[in-house]
């Protein structure tokens, strides 16, 4: 951050050796700062070459780039869309979802994010197990459900969602993608008998089927804050997006459209 005695001012961005300014409207500026904001890494050259030639594509013009169904809204909504997001920023929100009902404010899901990234498949696995048990270490996790039995810690993250079983990645080896249905009975047994412990448990809640399509229309609405504005949803703005796209799920460009568009993320540039 740049300031001008009290007062904070962008910096100018520059292309080199020119005087010719970089603006959110520049395809490679857009594209990259999706990467930035969605998957928290400075984009691959394969990603990004494909990503800037969507763009590229356009041949610079405005009905093609622009409005609620063009390239520039159809790229940044892939971002979300896209696996690396659901299994880095999706995933992590997903555990305050089912853990406390509540939204990760913009500081945690940031830290959270980065986390859980890694260079390679089998470094992010590892750092999504671990942060799985971390999650359930928090103090907020163990105020909420340190002292309950283990059936009544089952039932307290099923009944969140109204379930009474779950199909789901196997806890044993979630990465592997074979996917169980686990009843209540079968998850209090499993940690009555040591075969899980509550951080499988949880992560086996927060990744089925059930709850992964239970929160995918919050997780989109709080992701545009947390990825356009850089910061906590406010609980108007938030509920408003989020009926209008519970309202129309089938329709994710307006939203998205509504967020590159607006005045606030504009002027982050």
């Amino acid at each position: 951050e740049l300031f001008y005695g009290n007062v904070k001012v962008k910096p100018v961005r520059l292309r080199p050796g020119t005087n010719t300014r970089i603006t959110i409207d520049d395809g490679d500026f857009f594209v990259q700062q999706q990467y930035i904001d969605f998957l928290n890494r400075f984009p691959d050259a394969g990603g990004f070459g494909d990503w800037l030639s969507v763009l590229n594509g356009c041949s610079g013009a405005s009905s093609c780039l622009d409005g609620v169904n063009g390239k520039r809204v159809q790229v940044s909504r892939s971002f979300f869309q896209s696996t690396e997001f659901q299994i880095k920023g999706y995933y992590a929100f997903r555990f305050y979802k089912a853990s406390f009902g509540r939204l990760p404010t913009y500081e945690e899901i940031i830290q959270d994010m980065r986390s859980v990234t890694g260079v390679t498949p089998q470094e992010v696995a590892q750092k999504r197990a671990a942060f799985a048990s971390g999650f359930a270490s928090r103090g907020e996790f163990q105020t909420a459900f340190g002292s309950l039995s283990n059936a009544a810690y089952v039932s307290a993250l099923l009944g969140r969602y109204g379930l009474s079983s779950i199909t789901t990645t196997d806890p044993q080896n979630p990465d592997a993608g074979t996917q169980v249905t686990l009843t209540a009975t079968d998850l209090t047994n499993g940690l009555n008998n040591s075969t899980l412990d509550r951080a499988k448990v949880l992560r086996a809640v927060v990744e089925s089927t059930q709850v992964s399509g239970a929160e995918f229309n919050s997780g989109f609405v709080a992701m545009q804050y947390y990825g356009y504005l850089r910061r906590t949803p406010e609980p108007e703005g938030y509920a408003n997006w989020l009926r209008t796209i519970n309202a129309n799920s089938a329709d994710l460009n307006t939203m998205v459209y509504g967020f590159v568009y607006s005045t606030e993320y504009r002027n982050r540039f």
